[in-house]
């Protein structure tokens, strides 16, 4: 099974980020079944979902210009 760090942001998302994965994933590329390994809690930070435009890196809010542009 690959281990697996649970991440809780405090817009109440939870995000699973792999940490370890088994030689099953190595060799195939199949998800197994997760085991959480480790618990991680963000209460300053939101989720990428959630995050406003103006808090989004700079290159990252160049390319969303690209993608959304403004009427």
């Amino acid at each position: 099974m690959c281990n697996y760090t649970q991440r809780e942001y405090s817009c109440g998302h939870i995000r699973w980020l792999a940490s370890k994965h088994c030689a099953d994933y190595k060799e195939r590329r199949k998800k197994c079944q997760p085991t959480i390994m480790d618990f991680e809690e963000r209460p300053q930070t939101v989720c990428g979902n959630c995050r406003q435009p103006s808090e989004q890196p700079p290159a990252m809010t160049a390319f969303m210009r690209k993608l959304l542009p403004m009427s």
